[in-house]
């Protein structure tokens, strides 16, 4: 919903990409203290709502591979990049604004302005960490150097699997996994942290522990696992939800259980699994607004037309984002509604025709009274 404080959105947003850390501490203080978190919620909803915690950018939208879960080929669009002048543009707008920038392809790595698009981010946007997600094979020495001396704080690599067979099967280029490594290497050398990201799907679920393994340990990077999205109806690419619930378990309650704390505790305060248009938005390469990276039919705005703030206290002019948003009918009585909302949305439209439907991983709804410690194996998403 939106929050009391958005007729002051600049100050609001200024003061809380400030002291949001603050305010989760504070948070998992209190979090057993069942009254004062119930009500520091209630206010903490009601007043604040929504902000604009990162901005994903899409600087382009083509690639040299032909990964099976990428959502932009099925588009159709002819190869574009997000113009320079047009994201010095939204720099300009969120500048002093502590706003974290994620840029986002098509493969990032194509565009030849790429450790300018960078440093203008660091310096006229003042984005405090910015990320760039990649498939790795354009990251040669040189390439990395330029990206570390732009100021680029993070680096997320797509890595399908540990098996090279398997990777490059699924992004349909031989030898992708070896220039991947190569890519990875080079990043890492340059004093860029580097993150891998592995959506779990049925050509990867029954090598999990294997991949963490084999990225957590060899390539010795910082593995970030996530549910994988539909791409077609009947997508062959699902697993069963007990299978992903098992996986998402192992990864967070015994490997990486600080994460997991933060995930936990931003769901119960902000009380909704998906992140999307509440304090995370997507520019797509054509300027348009979208709640989601993997979502092009929600437009909130377009940056060619109006500000980001603009489009913030405007972005539920636009319906379907409220239905997006709200809390599926079939889990109305969930005891853990108020955390979830329903999880995640994205690829509801492709498998059911609409949005408001629950996320597919569910295993819910549950009627057990609530205990914080289950709520990541109830909430069936994660990021």
């Amino acid at each position: 919903m939106k929050g009391l404080l958005d007729v002051f959105t600049k100050s609001k947003h200024w003061i809380l990409n400030r002291n949001q850390g603050k305010v989760l501490k504070f948070y998992d203080k209190i979090i057993d203290k069942p009254l004062l978190e119930k009500w520091f919620t209630r206010i903490s909803r009601f007043l604040i709502g929504g902000f604009i915690y990162s901005i994903k950018i899409e600087v382009n939208n083509y690639c040299q591979l032909k990964c099976k879960m990428c959502y932009l080929p099925k588009l159709n669009k002819p190869p574009k990049d997000l113009p320079m002048k047009v994201l010095n543009k939204l720099f300009s707008e969120i500048s002093q604004y502590r706003i974290r920038i994620e840029i986002l392809g098509g493969e990032p790595l194509l565009r030849k302005d790429i450790a300018d698009v960078i440093y203008k981010a660091k310096h006229l946007a003042k984005s405090p960490y910015i990320t760039l997600y990649t498939n790795g094979i354009n990251a040669t020495q040189d390439v990395s150097r330029k990206l570390k001396d732009a100021g680029l704080d993070g680096l997320i690599v797509t890595m399908i699997s540990h098996k090279k067979e398997v990777h490059d099967n699924f992004t349909e280029v031989p030898g992708s996994w070896e220039t991947t490594i190569e890519g990875i290497e080079n990043l890492k050398n340059a004093g860029i942290k580097v993150f891998t990201f592995s959506a779990i799907h049925k050509e990867n679920f029954k090598d999990y522990k294997a991949l963490y393994y084999f990225l957590k340990e060899d390539l010795k990077v910082h593995p970030l696992f996530y549910q994988y999205v539909p791409q077609q109806k009947d997508d062959p690419l699902i697993i069963n939800k007990k299978d992903w619930s098992e996986i998402k378990h192992w990864i967070l309650y015994e490997k990486e259980t600080e994460h997991m704390n933060f995930v936990r505790n931003f769901y119960m305060l902000n009380g909704n699994a998906c992140s999307g248009g509440n304090f995370v938005f997507t520019v797509k390469v054509d300027g348009t607004v979208q709640p989601c990276p993997f979502v092009d039919d929600i437009p909130l705005g377009n940056i060619y037309k109006n500000d980001i703030w603009y489009i913030f206290k405007h972005r539920f002019n636009n319906p379907e984002l409220k239905t997006f948003k709200d809390i599926p009918a079939s889990c109305s009585n969930c005891t853990y509604k108020s955390v979830c909302s329903g999880g995640c949305p994205a690829g509801n439209k492709i498998l059911f025709g609409r949005y408001d439907q629950k996320d597919i991983r569910c295993l819910g709804p549950f009627n057990s009274s609530f205990d914080k410690e289950k709520v990541i194996d109830c909430v069936p998403t994660f990021f």
